[in-house]
């Protein structure tokens, strides 16, 4: 039967999916409920999850602009997009030439691939055209009178410019001795100024802040120097401290999976979506 209730329309990363796999665990069930189907039935509504593990914020927005367009918007209860790293790219792979919608992260016969170390362009191109994703999905909404949510779930820059880490699951073939390397290394950033290019990647952000509304933006402007935050720093870490100077984050250990899977676990994702629940009011 068709359902009666509203649609909470949702896309992300594997903060996000409903249908996460540990790479460092793959024998690991991970079946519990994650945040957009606990706010699902918080609010009531029927969950439509276009999130899928590695996405970047060029497929988080192309996603939820084709969901937006193809569902009839009185059924539409809520858009959120849960943001990733900006250095992530995403791209279609054509297979078939049928353009039906199967309400999931892909067209039928469209496949998603994405990258996160070999996107052409720097990090200041590709923030900026991930700001200009906030804002085109914000004023899509507000053409078509949608209630919607944006939010960084993934700190937006600062991994790229600090040295991307091993991925969870080059971390457990380093530690099972199947390659070599050190684990807990980070990539070398191509620039010569990481803490200078932080800096101007905020004055950056701060640039666009008078086209943003950030009432319907969760953790505006998104770092900590401004202000901001990341529902991943926010909810599965803490900031450490030393003599009243800020040092760092922390993970929280009871809301991620553990190990080296930093994702959140059952109750991680009941942190985030109080966090967000809260912020809706």
């Amino acid at each position: 039967m068709h359902s009666k209730r509203k649609k909470l329309i949702v896309s992300g990363c594997s903060f996000t999916t409903s249908k996460y796999k540990s790479a460092a665990y793959p024998d690991m069930k991970c079946d519990w409920h994650k945040w957009p189907e606990l706010l699902a039935e918080k609010l009531d509504m029927d969950l439509v999850n276009l999130a899928f593990s590695g996405m970047g914020n060029r497929g988080i927005l192309l996603t939820l602009l084709e969901a937006i367009e193809r569902t009839p918007k009185d059924e539409i209860g809520y858009v959120m997009a849960a943001w990733s790293q900006s250095n992530r790219d995403d791209y279609w792979i054509y297979k078939d030439f049928d353009y039906q919608f199967t309400m999931e992260h892909f067209l039928k016969g469209f496949k998603w691939e994405n990258t996160r170390k070999s996107r052409p362009g720097d990090v200041f191109s590709w923030v900026r055209e991930t700001i200009l994703g906030y804002i085109t999905l914000q004023n899509v909404c507000k053409r078509y009178n949608i209630p919607y949510k944006q939010f960084q779930m993934l700190d937006l820059f600062s991994g790229w410019v600090s040295g991307l880490v091993r991925t969870e699951d080059e971390i457990q073939k380093i530690l099972k001795g199947e390659t070599d390397g050190d684990p807990y290394a980070r990539d070398e950033y191509p620039g010569n100024d990481p803490a200078g290019d932080k800096k101007r990647l905020r004055e950056l952000l701060l640039e666009y802040e008078k086209f943003i509304d950030s009432d319907n933006f969760i953790g505006w402007p998104t770092v900590r120097h401004l202000g901001g935050y990341s529902i991943e720093m926010k909810c599965t870490m803490k900031e450490l401290w030393h003599k009243n100077k800020f040092k760092g984050y922390e993970i929280i250990p009871d809301r991620v999976i553990g190990g080296v899977d930093k994702h959140p676990n059952e109750n991680g994702h009941t942190k985030i979506m109080r966090h967000i629940y809260e912020q809706l009011g």
